[in-house]
């Protein structure tokens, strides 16, 4: 009996410790904190998992629980369900890994036309110079400018492009179209752009337009032709700068 009256306060102290908060580095551990880390010179290093999807719990077994977070080091999946390198948690209302990531300017970028003097309204197509110069551009590792009408798209997701374009013609007559090419693609962005023509020539004709474009291959690129609908007249860019395409990621 004496054996058991000194192994039971053991016992005791063993499961309050268990249950106890956990300071690593510190003796002082702040009210409501369970696990407590501090360093000056150290961090913290999550398991290391290779995801093939977003919309795939594996390779982590057991239960899938939300807010469990893993250190993704693959490049895998297309679509909006394809991971890249960096820390994701699993949230079971989607249920789907999400990736901890800045969505804000550091993912947006503006360009502009330079050509005024190129007739766009030609023939089966024109590309457009809508990226010659660089407005801003916070993510370069991101977006990456080919040449004057081309761009390349580092990173798979779904972006946000915005058309805003300041034309002028010579005629009245100056109805024509616009779509997005994504990697020389025309069916990725299925949604065209017509741009009616004005009642009176030579005059403005300024047009904005929002399309949502999904990147589904790292590197792909992002090009804007403009088709002839009506061939009566000739259809330019007014002003230098004054055309703009801006890109930004959404998720």
């Amino acid at each position: 009996m004496r054996k058991f009256y000194l192994f039971f306060p053991f016992l005791v102290c063993i499961f309050s410790n268990i249950l106890a908060q956990v300071g690593i580095g510190t003796s002082i551990i702040q009210p409501g904190v369970m696990l407590q880390i501090e360093s000056s010179n150290k961090g913290v290093s999550l398991p290391n998992v290779n995801l093939t999807s977003t919309a795939i719990f594996s390779p982590i077994i057991g239960t899938a629980t939300t807010g469990l977070m893993v250190y993704n080091t693959a490049t895998s999946g297309t679509g909006s369900t394809a991971v890249s390198p960096g820390l994701y948690y699993w949230n079971n209302a989607i249920p789907a890994w999400v990736k901890l990531q800045q969505k804000n300017a550091s993912e947006t970028a503006l360009f502009s036309n330079q050509n005024t003097t190129n007739n766009i309204n030609s023939g089966s197509g024109v590309f457009t110079d809508l990226f010659a110069n660089v407005r801003f551009n916070n993510n370069p590792a991101l977006y990456q400018k080919v040449d004057n009408s081309t761009l390349k798209i580092n990173e798979t997701g779904y972006y946000k492009v915005m058309l805003n374009l300041d034309l002028f013609s010579n005629g009245s007559k100056d109805n024509f179209g616009i779509e997005i090419l994504v990697n020389n693609q025309e069916n990725i962005v299925t949604d065209n752009i017509y741009i009616p023509g004005r009642a009176i020539s030579s005059q403005p004709n300024s047009r904005a337009y929002v399309v949502y474009v999904p990147i589904n291959v790292a590197g792909y690129t992002l090009r804007v032709r403009a088709y002839e609908i009506d061939p009566a007249t000739d259809v330019y860019f007014r002003n230098a700068n004054s055309s703009t395409i801006s890109i930004e990621k959404i998720r």
